[in-house]
């Protein structure tokens, strides 16, 4: 008769058959099959799809703000030139002004001091005509007192 198993021998086979690795049967992890083409067609669709509805959009509304960036900065550059431009032919006219200014008040300043040089020359040779013009009468005036004078004394 055959032997019966013990309940500890049939313990130690179910432990043994469930240590034993289980087959790869289909749907495992390197399974490919109909799964790896799939995968692929489905990445290339999607890729397809975000380009046209997402990244072509979105780089045109890039280049066209890029566009508009290069643009504003060429006519800021262009504007800088002009104002650079402007601003020397203002400094040459402000420099001719100042020149201009400066000989303006060179010529009225030597027109005023030959003016008063010639009002202190013609009030000098008046002063001096009525220092002269007092001087001879003062010198009348005391040759007339001294032929006063003489006069009585040679009387007394």
């Amino acid at each position: 008769a055959p032997a019966q198993a013990q309940p500890w021998q049939v313990a130690s086979a179910a432990a043994l058959a469930a240590g034993v690795p289980a087959p790869a049967y289909a749907g495992g992890m390197f399974d490919f099959g109909i799964t790896l083409p799939f995968v692929a067609i489905t990445f290339l669709v999607m890729m397809a799809t975000l380009n046209a509805l997402w990244y072509a959009p979105v780089t045109a509304e890039v280049d066209d703000r890029n566009a508009k960036l290069l643009k504003t900065l060429s006519e800021a550059t262009d504007m800088l030139g002009k104002a650079d431009e402007i601003q020397v032919e203002y400094t040459e006219q402000i420099r001719q002004a100042r020149e201009a200014a400066s000989a303006t008040v060179k010529a009225y300043r030597e027109k005023t001091e030959k003016a008063i040089a010639a009002q202190v020359a013609a009030a000098t040779v008046e002063r001096d005509a009525k220092a002269a013009d007092v001087r001879k009468r003062l010198e009348k005036d005391i040759e007339a007192k001294k032929e006063a004078a003489e006069a009585e004394i040679e009387q007394r």
